[in-house]
């Protein structure tokens, strides 16, 4: 489900009106309505009110499918360990630089309408082009027509996953800055990606920053 079908899910269970919702928010009605019927989204920073007034996980909201939903960063499960983004720079050596303030063209690829979107207007506004793919075979094609910087990309999407992408991607244009953007960052996975030549790994749910950093 997109961000519009979990907001008007968890706010029938919650026997609320779209009127009631908004209150809530401190937004209008019409808001709340487009939201639902997907023609607008709620802006990032509506997130952490919209889950503590749902009762829905950040997670749920912004279309993260974790592999064990209970799992918090740190713990085990069987021998895959969920990292926290602090471990998973010290796997990749991330050492801090300052942005380069340059505008770059940016490919973000994620099955998740909201997530392209958020992170479309989150790079917009740092001065960057972003182009958007909503799964694995259709940032191969726009790679093909289009001449890009970095690519964003998720690992969980249907199809073509994250890791098959990246493979691919190296195997054609191996000085293409990818930035891994996941929820998945069991230790395996953040170690297969650095292997197969990502040049960073961001963990989800994340501070903008973090990504804006690892773009350069």
């Amino acid at each position: 489900m997109n961000i519009g079908e979990v907001i008007r899910s968890k706010r029938q269970k919650k026997n609320l009106t779209q009127a009631e919702l908004a209150e809530l928010l401190k937004v209008t009605p019409q808001a709340v309505s487009r939201w639902e019927m997907g023609i607008s989204y709620p802006d990032i920073a509506m997130v952490p009110k919209i889950s503590e007034v749902l009762r829905v996980s950040a997670d749920e909201l912004l279309g993260i499918r974790l592999s064990n939903e209970n799992l918090e960063p740190g713990e085990e499960n069987g021998d895959a360990t969920v990292l926290n983004q602090d471990q998973v720079d010290s796997i990749f050596d991330y050492i801090p630089e300052p942005v380069s303030g340059k505008s770059k063209r940016v490919l973000v690829v994620d099955d998740a309408d909201f997530m392209r979107m958020m992170l479309e207007d989150m790079l917009t506004h740092q001065g960057h082009i972003v182009l958007q793919a909503k799964s694995g075979q259709e940032c191969l094609e726009r790679l093909q027509d289009e001449a890009v910087d970095v690519c964003v990309l998720d690992i969980c999407m249907p199809g073509m996953d994250g890791i098959e992408v990246l493979k691919r991607i190296k195997e054609r244009q191996p000085e293409l800055r990818v930035v891994m953007i996941s929820a998945l960052s069991q230790e395996s996975n953040v170690k297969q990606a650095l292997r197969i030549g990502a040049d960073a790994f961001v963990v989800k749910p994340f501070q903008g920053q973090s990504l804006i950093d690892r773009i350069g």
